[in-house]
């Protein structure tokens, strides 16, 4: 014999259904939850980078760029509040979005985290990781050199006329890879300002400003210091590269 409360619930369920296809006012409401998108624009010289584009050096250079490729994670709020354990930017993948996901903006005046993949986490089979994890090796794709150096933190690329003319073709290459547990870098960006997107979303921008990653705390002059894969030898001109970018990230305002 069927119950009567089992009775009723398929009753109302079936009415639920047709009261969410029917769209109707007095339809129960969906639980949702609110999220955050984290965004990251790239500049040079307070101009949208775009990769289609040539811009000119201080020193004269002429240089477009190709790759801008960014691992974060560890992204904490305010008073520790946990944002996300990572999030993977890839400009030719989505030129703005950083990270986006479940979080209240509320508790986020300001970021902190890291440029790049703590040691525990760094030498992790990539490829073992939930597919949702933006670590996973289908997120990350070449951003991952192999299980003992591990991830890419920071990937730079793109073509360069140094000629003393600036009127060459763009023959030069510039590339920086950087990696490996030494040069994992922090960074905090504070006063982030906020806008509604919807009901549930809210959405900040944090400015990358690219002229500032070749001349900041340190100076890289692309012509004399085009390369590195942080390769024995190479890795003081990866911490100049990975050092000037975290001090090139601040607020849209």
């Amino acid at each position: 014999m069927i119950r009567l409360g089992s009775i009723l619930f398929v009753i109302a369920f079936f009415s639920f259904l047709s009261c969410k296809e029917k769209e109707l006012p007095d339809c129960p409401d969906e639980v949702k939850e609110n999220e955050v998108k984290i965004n990251l624009l790239s500049k040079y010289q307070d101009e949208v980078i775009d990769f289609s584009t040539i811009y000119t050096t201080p020193e004269g250079y002429r240089i477009r760029f190709e790759k801008i490729n960014v691992i974060g994670t560890n992204f904490t709020g305010d008073e520790n509040y946990n944002i996300a354990q990572s999030g993977v930017y890839k400009f030719d993948v989505d030129p703005l979005t950083w990270y986006r996901g479940v979080a209240d903006y509320l508790s986020i005046n300001s970021i902190s985290g890291n440029i790049g993949v703590p040691p525990e986490e760094n030498h992790r089979d990539p490829a073992a990781r939930p597919l949702s994890d933006p670590l996973n090796i289908m997120n990350t794709g070449d951003m991952h050199w192999g299980w003992d150096p591990g991830y890419i933190f920071l990937m730079i690329e793109g073509r360069a006329d140094t000629t003393s003319t600036g009127e060459g073709a763009l023959n030069s290459v510039f590339l920086y890879h950087v990696g490996m547990n030494d040069l994992l870098r922090t960074f905090e960006v504070n006063d982030l300002n906020w806008e509604q997107q919807s009901t549930y979303l809210h959405e900040t921008t944090i400015i990358i400003d690219m002229e500032k990653v070749f001349d900041n705390i340190h100076y890289v002059d692309i012509k004399e210091e085009p390369t590195s894969h942080t390769d024995p030898g190479e890795e003081p001109l990866s911490t100049k590269i990975i050092e000037n970018f975290v001090s090139a990230l601040r607020p849209k305002l």
